[in-house]
């Protein structure tokens, strides 16, 4: 959106911050039914619908989060999320629509028709900022790195999969009660209704209502940062006769709150503001999901996806912040579609292969308003249509037991379409100006990889492949020139090589990724002199670094866990504005993250744990002038079983209330969630 109008619940407590991928990957029936086990390091797993065999593993560097340490950990935002994945950093200007960067690359995403970083929900992309509000969720996949065969949907800098929780076969439930500092009171719950022995459905919701952390010093008020959401799901599930699993999901969310974030660095600070009044942020998405997977004979497998959805997000920023209105009423909506055949051989050598198609299409209607009463006027609209094809495919060949070489291509046309309207007006001044301007790209994207498995405890592998980002449109421009100025597609060459390795009796494992990506014509939104959103194209630019993680179990009653992240992100010919940026770090990129968690149970039903995370210093995008100094959270927590349906516990997020912001314009910052103090009650029937 155009600037200066565009402008988190601190994390739940980590009792697994990062765990290492396990060296199998796990059928989803087996995540479906997965139980805790307190005799083993818990695995973080890696679903297999996207895979030809529960056996393979994937050559990725991949965060994987189960539904377990999801519901456990009160995992509900995003936020939650980035904070356990090494570079993986959030970005917000307001509470409830997040953003990511995944080493450095995403950070205006919320600018551009095109993105760096996707989110999906069982399957069908969705934009990220629907991710502000997570519930009733399965798995989270969080992988880094282009992708452009394990999902349909293409992304350059990498994706967040999200995956809701399948109907049970068997009738029960779960709820659970939350109230924290804020006046923050959430309500969940989840009722599976067997149908048959083969047909269920799971409907589940909640809610979650708090005044916020902001008190408005010019109203007297402190709810002017707070929000309401309802939020719901009913999902369907059949296994035929054949085997085939049959998947149907309505999701919807409803969010309202306030918009009071933007303000000064030293009432940020003290989370005050005083603006004079609360601004309105507004989002609600309708989703809409269904799925076929089956086994077929002779090692073959079918997997169709296909969705829909909506997303309004009503977003204007209090008038005192730019001493007038300013915002936008935005929609979108996206259809999307993926079918894919895989084959995987019998035993340890031979040909697999996979084959897929996917198709999307898209519309968004984004209007931004920015005027001052008497003053100035603009207001423009922005509707892009865009589509999107593609047929991709992989050939592996495992030449003996240890080794597997595997071909992959994608081939991807994007197509974009934009009306742009703008009506600008000053005293006896007007003036009136439409555009309509066409983009296309038909891109091949290889890779290569080559895996090593010498035995059950030890997987490396090593990946070249071709990113790419779709050229598109800045859907917020605010004069014809920037309009019509499409971005031109943005292209990185990838190598990536990694490494695992787990104990023989699985009481420690350690994962270690290389990275390095050279991009070229990157886009980049910049904000220029008199506020207005411009278009540009970094010449060239790369990421370097590496992702550490690892977990031990000394003795049973003992887990502990560690991530380590370090990224060089940098333009290296980049100029405009008459602002040479060659050399300096992408905002929203701290060069190194880290996170050490510890969970004790040291009696029957109790746990206690103690988490700290630590972010390095970074400059604020959009402004990235300002600078968000380096940062450590402290969060703990103890929780007590008292039976087999009862948990209570009590948690603490920023104990040391540290200071950090999440965005920056000119002389104005958001500032990050402070102390938090909450108690959860949950019950399992």
């Amino acid at each position: 959106m155009s600037m200066p109008t565009r402008t988190s619940l601190a994390l739940s407590l980590s009792l697994a911050l990062a765990a290492p991928l396990s060296l199998r990957a796990a059928p989803p029936e087996a995540n479906a039914q997965a139980a805790p086990d307190v005799a083993r390091l818990a695995p973080v797993v890696v679903t297999a619908t996207k895979q030809s065999a529960a056996e393979q593993v994937t050559p990725a560097s991949v965060t994987v989060i189960d539904g377990l340490a999801v519901e456990r950990e009160g995992l509900d935002s995003l936020y939650d999320v980035a904070y356990r994945s090494p570079n993986v950093y959030f970005t917000s200007f307001t509470q409830n629509t997040p953003s990511i960067t995944i080493r450095g690359l995403g950070f205006s995403d919320d600018e551009s028709d095109s993105t760096s970083t996707s989110a999906l929900i069982d399957g069908v992309p969705m934009t990220v900022t629907t991710l502000g509000q997570l519930f009733d969720v399965q798995q989270i996949e969080v992988l880094r790195g282009p992708q452009s065969t394990l999902y349909g949907q293409n992304s350059m800098g990498g994706l967040v999969a999200v995956r809701t929780r399948d109907p049970g076969f068997e009738f029960g439930g779960n709820a659970q009660v939350e109230y924290a500092t804020g006046n923050r009171r959430r309500e969940t719950a989840g009722l599976d209704i067997p149908l048959s022995d083969r047909t269920a459905i799971r409907i589940a919701g909640g809610a979650d209502n708090a005044d916020g952390y902001v008190k408005n010093d010019a109203l007297d008020r402190d709810n002017t940062g707070g929000w309401r959401s309802r939020f719901g799901r009913i999902k369907f599930l059949h296994v035929d006769d054949a085997g085939g699993e049959w998947r149907l999901g309505v999701h919807g969310v409803n969010t309202k709150g306030g918009n009071d974030f933007f303000t000064t660095r030293s009432l940020a600070d003290d989370h005050h503001s005083a603006n004079g009044d609360a601004g309105q942020n507004d989002l609600s998405y309708t989703l809409v999901t269904g799925s076929y997977d089956r086994q077929l004979a002779n090692g073959n497998r079918l997997a169709v996806n296909l969705g829909g959805s909506r997303v309004d997000w009503d977003y204007w920023l209090p008038e005192s912040v730019f001493g007038g209105v300013s915002g936008f009423n935005a929609s979108t909506e996206q259809y999307s579609g993926e079918a894919r055949l895989s084959h995987t051989p019998d035993g340890d050598a031979g040909l697999d292969w996979m084959g897929g198609v996917y198709a999307s299409k898209i519309r968004r209607d984004s209007p931004y308003t920015f005027g001052m009463a008497d003053v100035f006027s603009s207001v423009t609209s922005a509707r892009i249509k865009g589509s999107t094809a593609a047929i991709f495919g992989e050939l592996g060949w495992r030449f003996n037991p240890q080794w597997r070489v595997a071909g992959a291509l994608r081939v991807e046309r994007d197509e974009r379409r934009m009306d742009w309207r703008s009506t600008q007006s000053a005293g006896s001044y007007s003036a009136v100006e439409t555009l309509r301007s066409k983009t296309h790209d038909t891109v091949l994207l290889p890779r290569l990889t080559l895996e090593y498995r010498p035995d059950a405890q030890q997987f490396a592998w090593a990946t070249l492949a071709r990113g790419y980002k779709a050229s598109g449109f800045n859907q917020y421009a605010t004069d014809s020139a920037s309009a019509a100025q499409a971005y031109q597609p943005e292209y990185g060459n990838y190598a990536e090589l990694g490494y695992r390795l787990q104990g023989v009796d699985e009481t420690w494992n350690v994962s270690a990724v290389g990275f390095y990506t050279k991009l070229r014509d990157q886009q980049v939104v910049t904000i220029g002199s008199g506020g207005q959103s411009l278009t540009t194209n970094a010449g060239r630019s790369h990421n370097l670094g590496m992702e550490l993680s690892g977990t031990w179990r000394p003795v049973r009653s003992v887990d502990l866990t560690a991530f380590v992240g370090l990224v060089k992100a940098v333009y290296d010919d980049y100029s405009t504005g008459g602002v040479d940026y060659s050399g300096q770090q992408f905002p929203n990129t701290p060069r190194q993250s880290y996170g050490v968690t510890a969970a004790w149970r040291f009696a029957p039903g109790w746990e206690a744990g103690l988490a700290v995370r630590h972010q390095g210093s970074s400059n604020l995008y959009p402004t990235t002038t300002v600078k968000n100094d380096a940062y450590t959270l402290l969060d703990a927590q103890l929780s007590y079983r008292v039976d087999r349906h009862w948990t209570v516990g009590v948690y603490g997020k920023n104990l040391t209330d540290r200071v950090y912001y999440t965005r920056a314009l000119n002389d104005l910052v958001v500032a990050g969630t402070g102390r938090v103090v909450g108690v959860r009650v949950g019950l399992d029937f």
